[in-house]
C-alpha cells in the first residue's frame, strides 16, 4: 500500500504535535488558565489603579529603557547575537587606566545566559524599585531643576535609567577584579527595595527563577540528556561575590536615605532580618572563594554563611534604629567636649556607620587592585600581535593579573601560576588566561574574540595530541588568524607502555606535526589509513589509533590514541 501525500502530511503533523509543539501548547494552556483564575479571584482594576498611582500609565518605563540599553550593548558593541559567544575581553573592568572597560563593563555581559539573568533581575527588582521611587510626585516649578525632577516623563525615561547607568559605572570602579555585567545594579535595586518592602523583594527575587524556567520551557519544551565528559569550572567561580555585596549595601544606603527623606514607615525588624537573610542565601552571597591558580579554587562555605548572618543583622539594625542616643543613660544634654559629644551618638548614626564601614572594607581591596597595571614582562613563545594585543600559550606561567600586588595570608597568596592561552594588551592593561589548559584539552578548539569600540577580530586556538597507551599525552597548540597558523607550544616526548618485539614506541610533538620513535630511530607520524616503518616495527594509523605491528610475527598492539 502506497502512502498518500495527505497521509504523510498528517503523520508529520502528528509527530510535531506530540513533540515540542504539544509541550508548548500545554504550557500555554496552563498559563492562560492560571492567569484567568488569578484575575477571577482578585481585583485587577485595583492592581492597575495602584500601579498608575506610582507609575506613568502603570508601566516601569525606566526599567524598560535600562533593559534596552543592556540589549543594545550586548547586540551592538559585543556582537552577542551575531556569533556563538560575544566579545568579552575588551569590555571587562581591567584597570582605572582603561576608562573604556570601566565605563562599559557594568553594561556588558559574558554570554547570553548571563544577559538573560540580569535582564530578568532588572525587570523584576528594577520595576519594584521604580514603583517605590515613583514617577508621580509633588510638582515643584520654582526652578527648572525642580520642574524637571518632578516631571513624570523625565523621572520615567531619563532620571531612573541615568541612575542605573551611573550605578553600573560606580560598580565597575569599586568591584574587585575584571568584572563584567549589570548584576551589581540588580543587587543595588534589591538593597533599596529590601529597606522599604522586604516581602515584595523576596517575591520578586523568587519570581526571577520562575521566569527563567518559563523561558527555558518555551525554548526547550523537552530535553534528552546523555552522560559524557565536559569541561566546567565550579559554579561559584563565575560569581562576583564582592561586587554583589557592595551593590546590596549601596542599595541599602540609598534605601535608608530615601526612607528618611520621604518618612516612610520602617519594616519590622523580624521581617526585614528574615528577608535579608533569605535573599542573601538564595543569591549565594555566602559563596566566598579564592582562586589558587591552574583551575584550583577553595570555597569558604562556613565563613561565608557566618558573614551572611552578620550582614542581615547589620542591615536590620541600620534600618530600624532611631534617633535615641545609644548611651541614653549617660547622654549629656548640652555637650561641650568631644567626649561628652560621643554620649549623644544615636543608634541611627551607629547603624549608618556600620553600613559605611562594611562598604569600605569591601571596596578598599578593589581600589588597590584596580589602580594597578598588568605585568609587562616577557611572554612565553612567540606571541601573535594584533592591534595592541598579544596572544600566546604557556604552562605554569606567572599570572600577570594577580601577581601585580604580592599578598600572602590565611594560607593563600596572589603569587599564582596559570596555564592556557594568554592574552595581553599593555595599552589597555589587560592580562588574561582567555582559555585554560584544561578547557582547551577538553574542547580541542576555542575562539578568542578581540576588539574595541569599532573593530573585532577572532583568533582560534587549537590543540591536537596523542595519548600513549599507559603513558602521558603529547600535544601541540597553534593559534590561527586570517587563514594563517602559528605553532606556539609542543608538549614533548611521551612513551607507550607496551613492548613490541623488544622495542618501545615514543611520540613527540613538533612545530610541523608529530614524530614517532622506536628506540633510537625516528619517523613522521603516518597519515590516516597509512603506515610507516620505523626500526623493526610497522606503525599503522587507523581511526584515531596508532598500532605497532611486529612484521615477523604480525602481532598488532595499540600504542597510542588521538586526542583533541
Amino acid at each position: 500500500m502506497t502512502a498518500t501525500p495527505v497521509f504523510l502530511a498528517l503523520a508529520g503533523l502528528g509527530n510535531a504535535v506530540t513533540g515540542p509543539l504539544l509541550g508548548r501548547l500545554l504550557l500555554g494552556v496552563g498559563l492562560v488558565v492560571a492567569l484567568a483564575g488569578l484575575a477571577a479571584m482578585s481585583r485587577p482594576r485595583d492592581w492597575y489603579r495602584r500601579l498608575t498611582d506610582r507609575l506613568l500609565f502603570g508601566m516601569p518605563w525606566g526599567t524598560v529603557v535600562l533593559m534596552a540599553v543592556l540589549l543594545a550593548v550586548y547586540g551592538g558593541l559585543q556582537d552577542g547575537f551575531g556569533a556563538a559567544d560575544p566579545i568579552v575581553l575588551p569590555f571587562r573592568a581591567w584597570s582605572y587606566l582603561d576608562p573604556v572597560g570601566m565605563v562599559v563593563a557594568g553594561l556588558a555581559h559574558a554570554n547570553t545566559s548571563h544577559l538573560i539573568g540580569n535582564l530578568l533581575g532588572t525587570l523584576l527588582l528594577g520595576s519594584v524599585t521604580e514603583s517605590l521611587w515613583g514617577h508621580h510626585t509633588n510638582r515643584r516649578t520654582t526652578t527648572r531643576l525642580h520642574a524637571a525632577w518632578t516631571q513624570p516623563v523625565v523621572r520615567a525615561v531619563l532620571i531612573f535609567p541615568a541612575a542605573g547607568i551611573l550605578l553600573s559605572v560606580l560598580g565597575a570602579l569599586v568591584a574587585l577584579g575584571p568584572i563584567i555585567g549589570f548584576s551589581m545594579v540588580v543587587f543595588a535595586f534589591a538593597g533599596f527595595t529590601l529597606v522599604q518592602a522586604p516581602v515584595v523583594t523576596i517575591l520578586a527575587s523568587v519570581s526571577q527563577g520562575v521566569l527563567r524556567r518559563l523561558l527555558a520551557a518555551i525554548q526547550t519544551p523537552q530535553q534528552v540528556a546523555t552522560s559524557g565528559t565536559t569541561y566546567s569550572t565550579p559554579w561559584f567561580a563565575s560569581i562576583a561575590i564582592q561586587g554583589h555585596a557592595v551593590g546590596l549595601l549601596v542599595g541599602v544606603l540609598l534605601g535608608v536615605g530615601y526612607q528618611r527623606m520621604t518618612r516612610r514607615q520602617r519594616p519590622s525588624a523580624g521581617v526585614l532580618w528574615a528577608a535579608v537573610l533569605l535573599f542573601a542565601v538564595e543569591r549565594s552571597l555566602w559563596a566566598v572563594y579564592w582562586y589558587r591558580g591552574n583551575n584550583s579554587y577553595v570555597l569558604y562555605r562556613a565563613v561565608g554563611l557566618g558573614l551572611v548572618f552578620v550582614l542581615a543583622s547589620v542591615v536590620t539594625y541600620a534600618v530600624v534604629a532611631d534617633d535615641t542616643p545609644l548611651f541614653h543613660q549617660v547622654a549629656v544634654d548640652n555637650p561641650t567636649t568631644f567626649l561628652t559629644d560621643l554620649t549623644t551618638v544615636s543608634s541611627r548614626q551607629v547603624g549608618l556607620l556600620l553600613l559605611v564601614t562594611a562598604c569600605a572594607i569591601l571596596i578598599a581591596p578593589a581600589i588597590a587592585t584596580n589602580a594597578t597595571t598588568a605585568a609587562d614582562g616577557d611572554l612565553p613563545g612567540e606571541p601573535i600581535e594584533m592591534r595592541g594585543y598579544e596572544l600566546t600559550y604557556g604552562e605554569n606561567v606567572t599570572n600577570g593579573q594577580l601577581n601585580v600586588i604580592d599578598i600572602e595570608g590565611a594560607g593563600e597568596s596572589t603569587r599564582l601560576n596559570t596555564s592556557g592561552v594568554i592574552v595581553r594588551n599593555t595599552d589597555r592593561h589587560i592580562w588574561s588566561t582567555a582559555v585554560s589548559k584544561s578547557e582547551l584539552a577538553n574542547q580541542g578548539e576555542a575562539a578568542i574574540r578581540l576588539g574595541g569600540l569599532t573593530w573585532e577580530e577572532t583568533v582560534t586556538a587549537s590543540r591536537t595530541g596523542w595519548q600513549a597507551v599507559g603513558g602521558d599525552t603529547t600535544y601541540r597548540v597553534t593559534l590561527s588568524h586570517d587563514n594563517q597558523s602559528r605553532p606556539l607550544y609542543n608538549a614533548g616526548v611521551v612513551e607507550a607502555e607496551p613492548i613490541v618485539a623488544g622495542q618501545q614506541v615514543s611520540l613527540d610533538a613538533t612545530d610541523t606535526g608529530f614524530r614517532v620513535g622506536v628506540d633510537d630511530e625516528l619517523g613522521d607520524l603516518p597519515a590516516q589509513n597509512e603506515s610507516v616503518r620505523v626500526g623493526r616495527l610497522e606503525l599503522r594509523r587507523r581511526d584515531g589509533r596508532l598500532i605497532a605491528v611486529n612484521n615477523r610475527t604480525q602481532t598488532a598492539v595499540r600504542v597510542a590514541n588521538k586526542v583533541g
